[in-house]
């Protein structure tokens, strides 16, 4: 049965608004502490089930990519059933996910049980949910979602150490069990839902209910019409039948088809939105999985790499926090700068990442790339939230899911890749910063037209090799000044004082450097 239509919008001033908040803070922390409970868990389902830590990680992403790409899927069965329904129901097979993962004997199973079971139903009680929540506010938009969406780096604050300690008492699967036991308080949630705002305008009544067939209609006043004619062949009764089959199903699909809303797709500010939120999902996908286990791979012990989703979630509320208060006290930015902001300070962060080994430096770089992260998803929920009205919201959020769910999916599998052959996540994080990518060269002069920026060996080139020998060469005689003696090769030993060591630490001219 579907939520009850909204006839009258009240914006800001509903308190079941707030209610919607409290309901959603609690899914988002649920769901992403889940993906974050999955990050903590791979090596030792790896070890457990002999398998690749990358194959083992990219069923995490692909949890998480999953509610992304069902998104369509989410927005049709919301304007035809209703949003507490499908909440509900999302709660329900959530909770299933992740009890028949701690059952599972190998890994094919676990992607049945993650993906399909668990992924899914965080996709129906995500849209639908969030998209119920936004149908109560204009102005007070940024502050809600704001609130609500700070349960995401709470989640991963949470869930990581929480994780972490239940694996240590009682292993991975019952791990998996209790966070099976969390979803299903998801359930309460649903049952808050009260204003569907797939109804909130009439042309959308079609998607409610499918009309009965004329001739099916006639029979049912009649009584049962099957006795009306005894002189009736067999043949034409199963014709008639199966034409009534027919038209049943094609009114079927053009109601499910008319729900999943395709003309989104023509939008064109709704295509450059999704371009960039697929740009930042490619990077940000491999790294909110892999970072656990790259801070053990750097040098930090299991405990301590527990604790940087903890810097990602302080961050990421500082990140969030950051635009409400600014309205509070007057100022409004603009959301396109505040998402150019928040993804160069994404980028910066994580290349700096990488060079820094001590738990201190990693704990502080990864909450300034919580900070970046907060700032640009809080533009990116604010821009979808007024492209179009209450009752496509679901459908746009679902559409715009798809496309970043795919790119988080291959961030994933790209740096799951990245490692098996290099053994460190590192390069990764170096490499995804350079998606769509583009600078300029500033000279006296003016500055010159822009240009896109690619990681590659360039052949042929009379000019670049001369170009990376200086830049190298400088750089590398600063980061190794004063530690000759501690780095590179020793060519011939010291025989006195007047002939020392020769030892070679500038080797950026050998061949293909870059």
């Amino acid at each position: 049965m579907a939520s009850t239509p909204n006839e009258s919008v009240n914006y800001d001033q509903d308190k079941r608004g707030w209610a919607m908040v409290a309901a959603m803070f609690t899914s988002a922390f649920v769901i992403m502490g889940n993906l974050k409970a999955l990050g903590v868990l791979l090596i030792p389902i790896t070890n457990d089930l002999d398998s690749e830590l990358w194959l083992v990680g990219w069923i995490a992403i692909w949890f998480n990519a999953g509610q992304d790409c069902f998104g369509p899927l989410v927005g049709a069965l919301c304007r035809l059933v209703g949003s507490r329904p499908v909440m509900v129901s999302g709660a329900l097979l959530l909770t299933m996910g992740f009890i028949l993962t701690s059952l599972s004997p190998n890994v094919p199973l676990m992607i049945i049980f993650i993906v399909a079971f668990a992924g899914f139903g965080s996709a129906l009680v995500w849209y639908s949910c969030f998209s119920v929540m936004a149908s109560y506010f204009k102005e007070k938009y940024q502050l809600a979602v704001g609130i609500s969406m700070m349960a995401t780096p709470i989640g991963l604050m949470v869930y990581g150490p929480m994780t972490q300690l239940l694996l240590d008492t009682y292993g991975w699967r019952a791990t998996m069990l209790l966070l099976g036991g969390f979803s299903f308080h998801l359930v309460a949630c649903g049952l808050l839902v009260r204003r569907d705002p797939s109804s909130s305008l009439p042309d959308t009544e079609q998607y409610q209910e499918i009309s009965v067939n004329d001739d099916e209609e006639s029979k049912e006043e009649r009584g049962d019409g099957r006795y009306e004619s005894i002189t009736e062949t067999s043949d034409d009764e199963a014709r008639a039948k199966s034409d009534f089959r027919n038209s049943g199903v094609e009114k079927c699909y053009q109601g499910f088809t008319a729900a999943l809303d395709f003309a989104v797709l023509t939008n064109v500010r709704f295509i450059l939105q999704t371009a960039a939120h697929f740009t930042f999902s490619f990077s940000y996908g491999g790294y909110v999985v892999f970072m656990v286990s790259q801070g053990q791979i750097s040098g930090l012990s299991v405990h301590q790499a527990s604790f940087l989703p903890f810097a990602l979630g302080i961050g990421n509320i500082i990140g969030r926090a950051l635009q409400p208060l600014l309205q509070v006290i007057g100022v409004v930015p603009s959301m396109t700068c505040w998402a150019f902001f928040g993804s160069s300070l994404t980028g910066a962060s994580m290349i700096a990442n990488v060079s820094i080994s001590s738990f201190f430096g990693q704990f502080a770089v990864t909450g300034l790339t919580g900070i970046g992260i907060g700032v640009l998803y809080q533009a990116i929920d604010v821009l979808l939230r007024f492209l179009s009205t209450d009752d496509r919201l679901v459908n746009l959020m679902g559409w715009q899911g798809v496309f970043a769910g795919l790119a988080g999916a291959l961030g994933g599998l790209v740096s799951g890749w990245i490692y098996e052959w290099t053994g460190s996540f590192s390069i990764s994080f170096y490499v995804v910063q350079y998606t769509n990518t583009r600078a300029k060269v500033v000279t006296p002069e003016g500055e010159m037209e822009e240009f896109e920026i690619v990681a590659g060996v360039r052949q042929g080139d009379n000019l670049a090799p001369f170009l990376v020998i200086i830049v190298l060469d400088y750089a590398l005689r600063q980061s190794t000044n004063g530690l000759e003696n501690e780095l590179g090769f020793t060519i011939a030993s010291r025989k006195s004082r007047r002939v020392p060591a020769v030892n070679l630490t500038d080797l950026d001219f050998a061949d293909d450097v870059c």
